[in-house]
């Protein structure tokens, strides 16, 4: 019983962190992500969990690249981001997000693909993957600045 509380709680913990690291997922030109409407569908453990869309600007796509480099004068206060490294068009780090009063440190690892990406994130003995595809053209980005 005290297992299935703790993926449970896990589970509670990650899914956001997911979102939040996702809502701020790296990409530069080098990247290969194009700038626009994005849907982002989350699984955990191969079980579906949510699915939502964002509106990515230039800018955006380079503040986010920054803030997950660590040269943003952003703070977002949820999430702090370290040992960032890029080969080509993936990307890894590690992410540290505080929920309340629960800090969670996840591995990250994803592929930008100009139109898609996917996604990998790693904690507390939970799986969850980020699968991201481009809608098409936006103008208003979905971030507040």
């Amino acid at each position: 019983m005290r297992s299935l509380q703790m993926c449970s709680r896990a589970r509670s913990i990650v899914i956001p962190a997911v979102l939040a690291a996702f809502a701020a997922s790296p990409a530069t030109a080098s990247l290969n992500m194009n700038e626009g409407l994005w849907e982002t569908t989350l699984t955990a453990d191969g079980k579906p969990q949510s699915a939502a869309t964002k509106c990515y600007t230039r800018a955006d796509i380079v503040e986010m690249e920054k803030r997950l480099q660590g040269k943003s004068s952003r703070v977002d206060g949820v999430c702090r981001y370290a040992d960032f490294t890029q080969s080509g068009n993936s990307v890894n780090y590690t992410m540290t997000c505080k929920l309340g009063d629960d800090e969670q440190t996840s591995a990250v690892s994803a592929t930008y693909n100009g139109d898609s990406s996917i996604g990998t994130i790693r904690a507390a003995g939970v799986t969850v993957t980020a699968s991201s595809r481009r809608l098409g053209n936006c103008s208003e980005s979905s971030f507040a600045r």
